[in-house]
């Protein structure tokens, strides 16, 4: 009949679909969704050092695929919050254990957040990017030479670009 060990090895692939040889944390899903996608891996950050940056949220979550963040601003200020795209449904529980640890001198908490709250974010701040300046934005680092190519290139006044994302549900 054989050891138990083997009888499961047997069985072919498991219930989480992985296939032999791959990596557990990056295919398996404690979701069950049949016939649905797996969530949308993102979570909320709040509390956030006002001068905090990408690279910061990056050593903040060491160790996690961090596909896209978001700074939420309102008014033009930064509101000390941030939405954070991971790049697997599971890591969104390890981010969460991350939760009240310090960023600097500041804690920040990590909330769960739903694709259609950092969708929401993503339009309120091209919307409010649209009825502001075009200048509203932090400047980025420009060498000489560039900011006065793009100043002769649309007549003399310098505008910084926005993009612009198509994001399907």
């Amino acid at each position: 009949m054989g050891s138990k060990r083997q009888r499961v090895a047997d069985q072919g692939p498991s219930y989480y679909g992985t296939s032999p040889g791959s990596n557990f944390m990056y295919n398996a899903s404690p979701y069950s969704y049949i016939g649905q996608p797996p969530p949308f891996p993102v979570v909320r950050l709040r509390g956030l050092p006002f001068d905090c940056s990408e690279a910061d949220i990056s050593e903040f979550f060491h160790g996690l695929d961090i596909v896209d963040v978001l700074f939420v601003h309102k008014n033009s200020r930064f509101t000390g919050e941030a939405y954070c795209v991971l790049g697997y449904p599971l890591q969104v529980d390890f981010a969460l254990q991350r939760n009240r640890q310090n960023m600097g001198r500041r804690y920040v908490e990590v909330f769960r957040s739903k694709r259609q709250e950092y969708y929401r974010a993503i339009a309120n701040e091209v919307s409010d990017s649209h009825s502001s300046s075009p200048r509203r934005t932090a400047p980025r680092a420009k060498s000489n030479d560039e900011g006065k190519d793009s100043g002769r290139a649309y007549g003399g006044t310098a505008i910084e670009g926005i993009a612009i994302f198509s994001l399907q549900g």
